[in-house]
């Protein structure tokens, strides 16, 4: 590893110390910026063409115009994972509308700034909560509908994702799950959500983030020979499941064993989930979908 991390800002490679924006960045004023996380695991950067095509349709969305086009972003982001010798990494990329020294600003004349941060690999649970499953609160927040703020933008505006963690995490729990404004389950701050009964595979259908961990895994049902079927889910579906994961780039599949207080059948990793994980990390070693860093 590097002494001090090294981020990408601007067409420059800096100390973490070093990095920094103005406080008249609109992604810092006005949470006017779009991200993606990526993940490198033994030496290989998961699917990047995935992220990277999800990442350029919210800028297109976005109406951003950052100087780098998709090779400067995937060159980026590999060299600096190679410059802080991570080959377990979490990669957070940014764009942000930009430097405005104007207190009215058209937003359309603004020039992006462009972050690239790379981390050791950081799982979404502690070791208890990967072995023995979390516990999930489904909160009394609800996600944006998509005529206010489509979730398909994967922008950096969360306050809402965190006021309900924070409630969360208040309430004793470990994470978070939301409701669409329909009363349809829809996803928690950091992960899409699986439900199973009777040995078919649930997910939300609408109304969520196109997770590419999600996508995996409904993959990797198909490879199982596992039904999925992409629907909509209620409360009533989470209280009464065999066995419930969520998936995220942060550590693939997390068992569920509780959700506002009823237990899942299961009562934490099932024997889908934990067959699901192991097809995943399996893929993951052997750097399937890979994208290597280091050669």
């Amino acid at each position: 590893m590097a002494e001090e991390a090294v981020v990408y800002i601007d067409g420059e490679y800096k100390p973490l110390s070093q990095a920094s924006i103005s406080v008249l960045d609109q992604g810092f004023l006005l949470g006017d910026a779009v991200f993606d996380v990526v993940s490198a695991w033994k030496g290989s950067i998961f699917k990047l063409d995935a992220h990277l095509d999800r990442f350029e349709d919210s800028i297109r969305a976005t109406r951003l115009t950052p100087s780098l086009d998709r090779e400067g972003w995937r060159a980026a982001i590999i060299e600096t994972v190679k410059r802080n010798n991570y080959p377990d990494a979490s990669i957070r990329f940014i764009a942000t509308r930009g430097l405005s020294t104007e207190v009215i600003t058209d937003p359309r004349k603004n020039t992006p700034t462009e972050i690239v941060w790379a981390a050791p690999y950081v799982f979404l649970a502690d070791d208890v909560g990967r072995e023995k499953g979390i516990r999930l609160m489904i909160s009394n927040l609800r996600g944006f509908p998509a005529d206010t703020l489509d979730p398909r933008y994967k922008c950096v505006d969360r306050l809402h994702f965190q006021l309900a963690k924070i409630d969360a995490l208040d309430a004793g729990f470990d994470d978070v799950i939301w409701l669409d404004h329909n009363g349809h389950v829809a996803e928690g701050p950091a992960s899409n959500i699986f439900v199973v009964k009777n040995d078919v595979l649930y997910t939300p259908s609408e109304g969520v983030l196109r997770g590419i961990t999600r996508q995996t895994f409904i993959e990797l049902a198909d490879r199982a020979d596992i039904e999925v079927k992409e629907c909509n889910l209620s409360p009533f579906d989470l209280f009464s499941a065999d066995e419930i994961f969520t998936t995220s780039t942060a550590g693939g599949a997390l068992a569920v064993r509780e959700v506002s207080g009823r237990p899942t059948r299961a009562n934490g990793p099932g024997p889908i989930t934990q067959k699901l994980d192991e097809l995943y990390w399996k893929i993951r070693d052997d750097g399937e979908y890979g994208t290597n860093i280091f050669d």
